[in-house]
């Protein structure tokens, strides 16, 4: 049993803060943030404005483009890594927002940046299995939580949102989502963690060669995987962490830069909600189109790393 892309929805906290506003908020400078990650701005979201408040916001979105209600998700899975509770799950207070009456199960799982990875994979899995119909894949995060305004080479990289995808069983096994990778080495978590102070410390030049690394092998894998080569890709949408990553990522994979999805300028790092929101920016902005084939790879904290591969 394969799967079929129903609905999307997204949601962006309404202050945007640009690299000018930064300016004034840490010592840096519009150019050295462009130089060194290609982010112009991002999304701040409120102080009262929770991980659960965007999440239900982008889930009710996609039920909407769906055309469907609560009721008819049979589950639902959470990628974050930024909730305010420990527990319960931003899953499980999603589908109390909604007004779920179904007992659906929903669960969050905290792959970092590569999480939305991970989720897709676990869906993935429950379609194979035949367990469940319909399943709602959730991105939601609210990285300004660990933003250390002492520390200019963290402070500039992360923005806050989130995105939701709906997915349904479905009989052909080339479409929706067609295949995932997930992987992780925990003998490098010292590169990139967040401190119990919910600040984030990061090897920069350590990660950089990693990512640059891993996500081509987690992508060429998977199109191996699949017997297909970079022609029969109609779009990258890598993790949106730094857009000189995206770039070299690109060039090891041969694929040609028109071919990649770029919102990090717009959005800057939204970790586990990257991928998801800059499908939903595409496909509201008519960019990539309905049949085409997706390549989603992403690298994070944990190490994490993996891809997916997705007909929309």
């Amino acid at each position: 049993m394969g799967s079929r892309l129903i609905g999307y929805g997204s949601y962006l906290p309404e202050r945007i803060v640009t690299n000018q506003d930064l300016e004034k908020m840490v010592d840096t400078s519009d150019e050295w943030i462009i130089q060194r990650t290609g982010m112009r701005e991002r999304h701040f979201a409120r102080d009262d404005e929770t991980v659960v408040d965007m999440a239900t916001i982008a889930a009710q979105r996609a039920l909407d483009k769906a055309g469907i209600t609560i009721n008819d998700i049979d589950m639902l899975i959470v990628s974050t890594t930024s909730p305010e509770l420990d527990f319960p799950s931003v899953g499980v207070q999603i589908l109390g927002r909604l007004g779920s009456t179904t007992n659906a199960p929903a669960f969050d799982v905290r792959g970092a940046c590569t999480g939305y990875i991970y989720a897709l994979h676990c869906a993935r899995a429950f379609f194979a299995a035949a367990i469940h119909k319909r399943i709602m894949i959730v991105g939601a995060e609210k990285m300004t939580r660990f933003i250390d305004w002492n520390d200019r080479s963290t402070a500039v990289l992360f923005g806050d949102g989130a995105g939701a995808l709906i997915f349904e069983h479905s009989t052909s096994s080339y479409s929706g989502i067609i295949d995932t990778v997930v992987m992780s080495d925990g003998k490098e978590m010292g590169m990139l963690y967040g401190t119990p102070d919910h600040h984030i410390m990061m090897n920069g030049p350590e990660t950089y060669k990693k990512a640059v690394t891993l996500m081509p092998e987690a992508a060429n894998y998977i199109m191996e995987h699949a017997g297909i080569t970079a022609d029969n890709v109609d779009w990258i949408v890598p993790h949106q962490a730094n857009l000189r990553i995206i770039q070299s990522g690109a060039e090891r994979l041969g694929f040609p830069l028109e071919k990649i999805l770029v919102t990090v300028d717009k959005h800057a790092n939204t970790s586990g909600a990257s991928g998801v929101l800059a499908l939903s920016y595409a496909f509201d902005n008519n960019i990539i189109k309905k049949g085409q084939l997706v390549l989603y790879p992403a690298f994070g904290s944990g190490l994490t790393w993996g891809a997916a591969l997705i007909r929309v």
